[in-house]
């Protein structure tokens, strides 16, 4: 089995992630500082752990990639970044 045939379905479930995301938060994401974006990523990532561990609250997988695929994007498209003051 090739695990791209998953593809078409995961990135239909990312997308309608990602429009709820921008509902929700609009473009914050390109308002924040990239030097910290590791730090910030792995707190929300030991978040998701705790809450996992002490509450019993499943992973969202796909709010763990959708902060992957910011940070992925902050870094190789720094020209959609806004500089805030």
């Amino acid at each position: 089995m090739d695990l791209k045939e998953f593809y078409p379905e995961f990135s239909e479930a990312f997308f309608k992630q990602l429009d709820d995301d921008f509902v929700r938060w609009g473009e914050t994401w390109r308002k924040r500082n990239v030097g910290n974006q590791t730090k910030r990523v792995f707190a929300r990532y030991r978040d998701y752990l705790d809450q996992y561990e002490n509450a019993g609250k499943d992973v969202e997988w796909l709010k763990v990639i959708g902060n992957a695929y910011i940070a992925w994007v902050r870094i190789n498209h720094p020209e959609v970044l806004i500089e805030t003051i």
